[in-house]
């Protein structure tokens, strides 16, 4: 499934393994968080309770956001799963560390390995 938003911000969602995989493209703020919760909460009401997001070619992240991604690991966790991220741009890692969000929000490098994190939630 792809959305395209007029404000910036794509959202491709995919499957792996029995994980949900969001690539978000573009930037992501107050203008379109809109977009990006209605794909994040349509997946949880649909069972997918382990999501790895794709941010490497997420160009701006806001701290609505922030507030987005925080409310689906909410909801995953609360289901027994998990959200993992790969593809972080460094200055959205350097966000995670100095607000401590990375402890719920941990990060990887490579697709596999945030995939392998969900596994073992």
């Amino acid at each position: 499934m792809t959305s395209a938003s007029e404000t910036g911000l794509q959202v491709d969602v995919d499957y792996d393994g029995g994980h949900a995989v969001v690539a978000l493209t573009g930037e992501v703020d107050a203008y379109n968080t809109g977009l990006l919760r209605e794909h994040l909460t349509a997946l949880t009401a649909a069972g997918h309770h382990r999501i790895a997001l794709d941010l490497a070619a997420m160009s701006f992240c806001d701290s609505s956001g922030l507030g987005v991604l925080v409310g689906a690991v909410k909801r995953a966790t609360a289901e027994s799963g998990g959200v993992s991220l790969f593809g972080v741009p460094e200055y959205f890692l350097a966000i995670l560390r100095v607000t401590g969000l990375i402890r719920v929000l941990p990060a990887f490098e490579e697709r596999a390995e945030a995939l392998g994190w969900l596994s073992a939630q």
